[in-house]
C-alpha cells in the first residue's frame, strides 16, 4: 500500500496529511516495536530485561493506529462496501442514488457516534486504570486514543454528508472520489465535439 494510494496529498488539505502521516507513522511504529522484540527474543539478547516494554508498546500503538487508519479508509472511501446494488440505482436514478448514499452515511455516523460516546465515558471513567507493561499507559489514555480516530471517522463522514446534500440539492451527482459527475460529462461532450470539429 503506497502512502498516498488513493488521498492526493497536493490538492488535499493539510488536515488531511497530518491524519494519513500520523497513521503511517505509528504502524512503521508498531513494526520497528515488532521487530525489536523478536531480534530480542530469539537471539536471547542479555538486555531482555530492559525491553520488555517493547511487546505492550508495539501492541498499544497499533491499537491506535488502527483507528487512525480507519479514519483514513473512511477519507478515501476504502471500508468494505457492497456497491453492487448503490452502483445500479446510481446509474438508472441518480437522485435517488444520492438519497441512498446520504442515508448510508447517517447510519455510519449514528454508529460512529454511539462508539465514540461509549469510547469518550471508557476514557474518562479508566483514566487511571493500569493495563499493565508500560506504567504511563493507562486504560484511559488508550481509549483517548481510539476516541480520536472514531472523531477523525465521524468529520469524514460528516464531509462525505456535506458533499451528497450538495450534489442532491445541485444535481450532479459526485462520484466516491468527489468529482462531480455531470460537470465531467459536459466537459467529455464538449471535447468529443472539439475534436470532431478539428477533422
Amino acid at each position: 500500500m503506497e502512502i498516498d494510494q488513493s488521498l492526493n496529498l497536493k490538492r488535499d488539505t493539510w488536515f488531511d496529511a497530518a491524519v494519513l502521516y500520523t497513521a503511517t507513522a505509528l504502524f512503521g511504529l508498531t513494526i520497528v516495536l515488532a521487530a525489536t522484540q523478536v531480534v530480542v527474543r530469539v537471539f536471547n539478547i542479555p538486555t531482555f530485561g530492559t525491553m520488555y516494554w517493547t511487546e505492550p508498546a508495539a501492541r498499544f500503538v497499533l491499537i491506535v493506529a488502527t483507528y487512525l487508519g480507519a479514519a483514513v479508509a473512511t477519507r478515501n472511501n476504502q471500508h468494505i462496501a457492497i456497491r453492487y446494488v448503490l452502483d445500479k440505482v446510481r446509474e438508472r436514478y441518480p437522485k435517488v442514488g444520492a438519497t441512498l448514499k446520504l442515508f448510508v452515511g447517517i447510519v455510519v455516523l449514528v454508529f460512529v457516534a454511539v462508539a465514540l460516546q461509549g469510547s469518550v465515558l471508557s476514557a474518562m471513567s479508566d483514566w487511571n486504570t493500569s493495563i499493565g507493561g508500560i506504567s504511563f499507559v493507562t486504560s484511559g489514555r488508550l481509549y483517548l486514543g481510539i476516541s480520536i480516530g472514531l472523531a477523525l471517522m465521524a468529520i469524514y463522514e460528516l464531509l462525505k454528508m456535506k458533499d451528497a446534500i450538495v450534489s442532491l440539492s445541485s444535481g450532479a451527482e459526485q462520484d466516491d472520489s468527489g468529482t462531480a459527475r455531470g460537470a465531467l460529462d459536459s466537459e467529455t461532450v464538449s471535447a468529443g465535439r472539439s475534436e470532431g470539429s478539428d477533422r
